[in-house]
């Protein structure tokens, strides 16, 4: 039997009257409702959930280059590699001196996911195809160029992204070399940013695969939070530095470099991939890239990066026209459960989740809105902090069900809830929530209803 609450008459004001069939009693799933006229509350509507794989999402231009690899027991490995165009706009002020090094400097911007005790090697190689968008100006996580297998440079590190610190590696002495010589003869190749890019492509920063470490974000502009004295000699955005000696050193110069810096208006982009073998989604391709949360331990996953999404799809919605005449949907709020033992701390869990409508061959068509509103609703992360911490993200999904039960057609949607794009393009975030039939764990509908 549905739980159903009457609320208050008061309230029947707001609301407009819609025409349905003349029925008492009705099915929403297999449960049979009878009321008298008032707001009911409905709370155990039919739902079936699933996890959703999506191919690719857009990662050019993203904010952040994301470097490195991580794990978790649910999704596997996921790792992510950084392409970047880089320029010369130094001024030539000494075209007489002797090299020394050349290094690549990066700033952390303090995003991890993983763990950042694990030692992992992150290696520096030299593009050799241009870098280009496509026809959409867009580039890809499965997005592929060519580059030197050979490393110009590699470290292997316990990352520090909360450090403030630079990650230095040293590259190759003998590309350093050919940039001193075109730097001294003042080349035109390294003093015309169009000729520069053509003959030094870019760098591609790669990461050992299949790692239990962790993915960290370097910057790819200033912040605007740090002083000029912090950022005086510091690189936010990356640059190779060309370290350099005069001789003689008449005046005991020391420190000198010339910079390669990040092309901001330039191309760049994460190449992410994943390897799920041996995990509960091991087998979503072969499943049209879909697996019901019965097939996965009463779960349903999302993450970005290599993008999964929370597949919810109500299936008697329009028994909801049911009620009988004069009655009218007031709203529904959706509330999903996170799965106790997934997560360290509620504090790491993402404060909101995007959620989208779908049609029947899972293609996003665009995002939920508020009622009444052109503003996206989100599910919001709620902790409510008692005996025992009850951690839940709820979200208003009134217009989803009202364009549902406005259709005449059968009801195709769904709803995809997951990481918006911009996220996804940037970060390796996981979160589990509970499927259906997984108890006390199960996503919860609340429809509020008028009826005479």
């Amino acid at each position: 039997m549905k739980t159903i609450k009457l609320l208050s008459l008061i309230l029947g004001i707001f609301f407009v009257s819609c025409s349905v069939s003349d029925i008492e009693d009705f099915v929403v799933g297999d449960n049979f409702v009878n009321d008298n006229s008032g707001i009911m509350m409905l709370d155990t509507m039919t739902i079936r959930t699933s996890t959703v794989k999506f191919d690719s999402i857009y990662t050019n231009s993203t904010g952040r280059l994301l470097v490195g690899s991580n794990f978790n027991t649910y999704t596997g490995y996921k790792s992510s590699s950084a392409f970047m165009q880089m320029v010369f706009t130094d001024d030539i002020t000494n075209k007489s001196f002797e090299f020394d090094s050349l290094c690549l400097v990066l700033s952390y911007d303090t995003y991890y996911s993983g763990d950042t005790t694990a030692l992992q090697t992150i290696s520096v190689h030299r593009v050799t195809e241009d870098l280009e968008l496509d026809d959409n100006s867009n580039l890809y996580s499965t997005s592929r160029f060519k580059y030197d297998e050979i490393p110009l440079g590699e470290v292997r590190i316990s990352p520090q992204p909360k450090s403030n610190k630079n990650l230095y590696i040293k590259l190759s002495n003998q590309l350093g070399n050919r940039f001193a010589g075109l730097i001294k003869a003042k080349k035109d190749t390294i003093t015309i940013q169009t000729l520069f890019k053509s003959f030094f492509k870019g760098l591609v920063i790669k990461t050992e695969q299949n790692v239990k470490g962790a993915a960290v974000g370097f910057k790819v502009t200033a912040s605007t939070t740090e002083s000029s004295a912090t950022t005086l000699n510091t690189p936010t955005a990356p640059e190779l530095r060309l370290y350099y000696h005069l001789k003689p050193n008449p005046e005991n110069l020391s420190g000198l470099y010339y910079k390669i810096i990040f092309a901001s208006g330039g191309v760049y982009f994460n190449q992410i991939s994943g390897n799920s073998s041996g995990t509960t989604i091991e087998n979503i391709s072969v499943s049209n890239n879909e697996l019901s949360s019965g097939e996965i331990d009463n779960k349903i996953l999302i993450q970005s990066g290599v993008q999964l999404f929370a597949k919810l799809k109500i299936p008697y919605v329009d028994n909801l026209l049911l009620f009988g005449q004069n009655s009218g949907l007031v709203s529904a709020q959706l509330i999903l459960h996170p799965l106790k033992g997934t997560y360290k701390k509620s504090s790491d869990l993402p404060d909101s989740l995007y959620i989208y409508s779908s049609d029947r061959k899972n293609k996003l068509s665009s995002q939920v809105l508020l009622p009444g509103s052109s503003s996206g609703t989100f599910a919001l992360l709620n902790v409510v902090k008692d005996v025992e911490e009850t951690v839940t993200y709820q979200a208003d999904i009134t217009s989803f069900i009202k364009t549902e039960l406005s259709e005449s057609l059968e009801t195709t949607r769904s709803m995809m809830i997951g990481f918006g794009s911009s996220k996804s393009s940037k970060s390796l975030d996981h979160l589990i929530l509970g499927g259906a039939v997984s108890g006390k764990y199960s996503p919860e509908i609340k429809v509020y209803y008028y009826h005479n």
